[in-house]
Order: structure tokens, then sequence, then C-alpha cells
């Protein structure tokens, strides 16, 4: 293998040349290539030029939009960039704009560069926008092919909804049956769980009546709780659960079984998929146009024979 130099040309683009800095840039800022860095490092040499090539990828797509953009005249007015910063600032660092600041310094990336990747950024989101999503408007016989195509994506699983009153052991480290029976008898004579649980639950939803709702019961308890509240009808509730003094006693809201969504109930879902799937072809079809009017030469992998 040769030793790569230090920033050779790895693309052109028209006139604009892409660098193998570029290249590692992007594999930084990009978080949709820097995720699969893991990945790619236990694919060895392969997953190393899969990152490279998707990274370059992104790269020539870039100058590629940001080249239509200055051909439309399209550009962002600098106090609209210092605003989207502000919601930075505001989102990310609580409106700190030294932590701002100190974050950029300890990635080594100027204030400068940041505002004209940002601008760019934004510039290119424009362009998305005309080239792609203002005319992503699904008609009803994509919809109906959605729904019919993968009923998968529309199926919900069962689901449960149950109130929990969550007893600690007593001070002196024994178990709460006491309490749980004399809460146990008072259910049995009417009074509302909801309220009990108010009052004496330690449990995270106390404050809801001890109510979870639409949960499946095996991901969000011990096999022993869940295990009781399989086996408990709507309105009917458990005896008390005994677990290493703590004490559980359950109360079944109601349950819903496992079903597909009618189309109706999945709309919005389907909605989303159809403008997703519409929104990729759509854009691949932008980029495969803009990459057929332009000039791109790749050259070979830096470190390759």
């Amino acid at each position: 293998m040769q030793a790569a130099t230090l920033d050779a040309i790895v693309a052109k683009v028209n006139d604009s040349a892409i660098t193998l800095d570029d290249v590692r840039n992007e594999i930084r800022r990009n978080p949709e290539i820097s995720s699969r860095l893991a990945a790619a490092a236990q694919g060895g040499e392969q997953g190393a030029r899969d990152i490279y090539k998707a990274a370059l990828d992104s790269l020539i797509e870039r100058r590629l939009v940001l080249a239509q953009a200055a051909d439309k005249k399209m550009d962002m007015q600098e106090w609209v960039i210092d605003n989207r910063i502000r919601e930075i600032v505001h989102d990310r660092f609580d409106g700190d704009m030294s932590r701002f600041e100190a974050n950029l310094a300890e990635s080594r990336i100027p204030v400068t560069e940041f505002r004209a990747t940002l601008k760019e950024d934004m510039i290119i989101g424009a362009m998305r926008y005309q080239m792609v999503e203002k005319d992503l408007a699904p008609t009803p016989a994509q919809m109906k092919a959605e729904y019919d195509s993968h009923p998968e994506r529309y199926q919900v699983d069962t689901k449960t909804s149950v109130r929990v009153i969550l007893l600690k052991p007593d001070e002196k480290g024994g178990d709460s049956s006491a309490v749980a029976k004399d809460l146990i008898a008072r259910i049995d004579k009417g009074e509302s769980f909801s309220d009990l649980a108010i009052k004496h639950s330690v449990d995270s939803h106390a404050k809801e009546g001890g109510l979870w709702k639409d949960i499946t019961p095996a991901d969000e308890f011990r096999p022993e709780v869940a295990s009781a509240i399989d086996k408990l009808k709507p309105g009917e509730h458990s005896a008390p659960i005994m677990l290493d003094g703590w004490c559980f006693i359950l109360q079944k809201e109601k349950e819903s079984a496992a079903h597909t969504l009618s189309f109706a109930e999945a709309y919005d879902k389907v909605l989303r998929n159809v403008k997703r799937d519409l929104g990729r072809k759509l854009h691949k079809e932008w980029i495969d146009r803009l990459r057929a009017a332009a000039y791109i030469k790749e050259y070979p992998m830096p470190n390759d024979k």
C-alpha cells in the first residue's frame, strides 16, 4: 500500500475539488455516517471503504445541490443564521453561548467554519423542500396500496392498562403484608383503587392513581408481577404479591388484544410511510438528474495500490 497524500484530491465536481480532508470532516460531522463508525471498524478494510464511499457520495451530492442553489440565486440572510445559532444554543446548551463556543473550541471548529457549514445545511434543506418535499402529495391509491402491501406495519401488540399499589418494607425491614391485607379489604368494600394508590403507593405512577397505561407488562415488570397481571381479567385485582419485602397489589383496567389497525385508525401512520417512500424516490430522481448534468470524476481511494 502506498502512503496517502496528506490532503489529496479525491474527486472533482464540475470545477470544485473534494479533498481527503473534506472526506474526513464529512465523516466527523455527518451523524448518519459517523454513527456507522463502530460497525465499520468491525468490518475491517471493507468497512473503512464503505464509510469513505458514503462520505464522498454525501459530499458530491452536497456540492451538486449547492451549485443548483447558486444557479437559482437561493441564499440565506445572516440574521437567519444568527437565529438558528440562537436556537441551537438554547436547545443544546441551555442558552449558554460560552458553553457553545467552548464546545466548538474543544472540537477544533472555528466559529466562522461552523457558520459557513450551517448556512450550507440550511440552503440544502430549503432546496430539498423546493425540489422534493413540497411535491409530496400521496394519492388515495398510493395510500391504499401501502396499507394493503405492508400489513405488518399496522399491527398493534396486546396492550394492557393496569393500576399498581407498591408498598415498601416497614422501617424495621419487615414486609408490608399487614398493610396490604387492610388495603385489599378496603378495595373489596368498594374504595377506589386509584385513591388508595395516590395515598399509599410508592410506585412512580402513584400520582396518576397507580395507572400504567397501554403497556406490555413483561417489558415493565418483573416476571412474577407480569405473570400475575396476565392472569387477571379487566376489573379484577390481585392478592398481595411479596417480593423481597416489597408488596405489589394490582388491578387490571383493560386489555386490548393484538390486532391490525383499520385503514382509518392507521391513516396518519400510512401517510407518514407513503411520504417517506415518495420522498426517497423523488430525492433520488433529483440527485440523479444533477449527477447526469454534471462533470464528476472520482479518483482511486488513497492508499489503494
